[in-house]
């Protein structure tokens, strides 16, 4: 099969793919080449394809996946890649850890600009 993954960041195309595995609405699903044509909403989870022997992991947040003929594509918002288990879970504490951090930043933002909205309405009453 043909994989095509889309994030807002990166589209790229896989060739050869033997199997994939993914989680919908309706529960864990594997797809495998020559299996009929589908289209799943997909839920927040870990989706992996093999090729080559080989598996490749990525955790996403939901997304959309569509099967016809050999292509399938996927659509995600977010999605955190590596080769194996270990890494990806190494990698989504660096991806949330760079979530945090910019969660910090942004009430940090927000924070002065409220600030600074407050002590010009004290100042126009004050006049």
């Amino acid at each position: 099969m043909n994989l095509k993954i889309i994030t807002p960041l990166e589209v790229f195309n896989v060739d050869n793919v033997s199997s994939i595995h993914a989680e919908g609405l309706e529960g864990h699903f594997t797809i495998l080449p020559h299996h009929a044509d589908y289209v799943s909403a997909l839920t927040s989870s870990i989706f992996s394809y093999e090729r080559n022997g080989k598996k490749e992991f990525f955790a996403v947040d939901g997304g959309v996946l569509v099967k016809h003929s050999d292509n399938v594509e996927l659509s995600f918002q977010h999605a955190v890649r590596a080769n194996n288990i270990k890494e990806l879970k190494t990698k989504m504490e660096e991806a949330f850890y760079e979530m945090t951090e910019e969660d910090k930043k942004t009430r940090t933002a927000l924070a002065l600009l409220e600030g600074n909205i407050a002590k010009l309405l004290q100042d126009l009453g004050n006049n």
